[in-house]
């Protein structure tokens, strides 16, 4: 048996056919760990459909599963439509979120939450664990609740904070990275704004950091932050992905002001050092990364 099964014996990924979901999920059966996928819309292998939002059910599965760690990625986080369904965000990234602890406490599992950068205003990176949160719009508003949510639940949870995101996506639109490559090849005018700043971070530096949490799962208490090394703003990866592919940029116009729709904060780095100072840092550089991740969309 894998040192890493022998300490969690089950491990429950919730968001399973997501984004980032399905990375945790491939890298974590790929390193020994005995894992059970949850997904909601999006069926697939080794999934099983999941109404988180339905708190009875979500309590009985977790009490016949009885995973020793639940890794909850599933979220609604997409800022705009927050935005435009407020009730239906907060019901899935809070009222689920502390439903999901419960369950996970009534058992004895340890839970690791996936929140976001979104949860500071942008204004003095790059920020510590231990700065104050002050979310500019309801997406980091949901998810500074559900870090809440998950730490009163039980202290002894863990919380980790990602930046904006990448990886092997089913479509362009699922990050708001790749969906530059329809930008860029579109030929339409559109205005591509340089003043906000962002470190993204590939899905699988991500997983990969959650298996070493969960290799160490007891000692991992409180909240954790990672984002990738390199600060770029949207302006700076449609330049990258446009040197990329060999594409004109002449239909786009760099803006200097901030982008549209609902409020983002400038520049959210955040500091990496509780992870690194355990030895824990994986970061894929984004021209390797956004290369290999486009590949099959070129």
């Amino acid at each position: 048996m894998d040192q890493r099964e022998a300490m969690v014996g089950k491990v429950l990924i919730t968001g399973a056919s997501g984004l980032l979901g399905r990375e945790i999920l491939k890298v974590f059966q790929s390193s020994g760990f005995n894992v059970l996928g949850l997904c909601h819309s999006r069926t697939g292998p080794n999934l099983i459909p999941s109404d988180l939002t339905d708190c009875q059910a979500t309590k009985e599965l977790v009490s016949r599963e009885a995973p020793d760690l639940i890794i909850h990625s599933a979220a609604q986080r997409f800022p705009d439509k927050v935005e435009h369904d407020f009730e239906a965000a907060k019901l899935l990234n809070v009222e689920a979120t502390r439903n999901l602890a419960l369950a996970g406490k009534s058992v004895g599992a340890k839970v690791f939450y996936i929140s976001t950068n979104y949860v500071f205003d942008g204004k003095n990176p790059p920020f510590k664990t231990d700065d104050t949160p002050c979310p500019l719009n309801k997406y980091g508003e949901t998810k500074l609740l559900g870090e809440r949510a998950v730490l009163d639940v039980d202290g002894s949870n863990a919380v980790l904070r990602v930046p904006v995101l990448y990886g092997d996506v089913e479509a362009l639109n699922e990050s708001a990275v790749t969906t530059l490559l329809d930008t860029v090849r579109s030929g339409k005018p559109a205005k591509i704004s340089s003043y906000e700043v962002r470190c993204p971070a590939h899905c699988n530096d991500i997983a990969r950091i959650l298996a070493d949490m969960a290799g160490r799962r007891d000692e991992m208490v409180g909240v954790y932050q990672w984002c990738g090394l390199e600060k770029m703003s949207k302006w700076d990866m449609v330049r990258e992905i446009g040197e990329m592919t060999g594409s004109s940029l002449e239909h786009l116009e760099e803006v200097k002001g901030a982008g549209q729709g609902a409020a983002r904060p400038r520049d959210v780095e955040m500091d990496r050092s509780r992870l690194t100072d355990l030895g824990i840092n994986h970061h894929t550089v984004f021209k390797h990364g956004i290369k290999q991740v486009l590949e099959k969309w070129l």
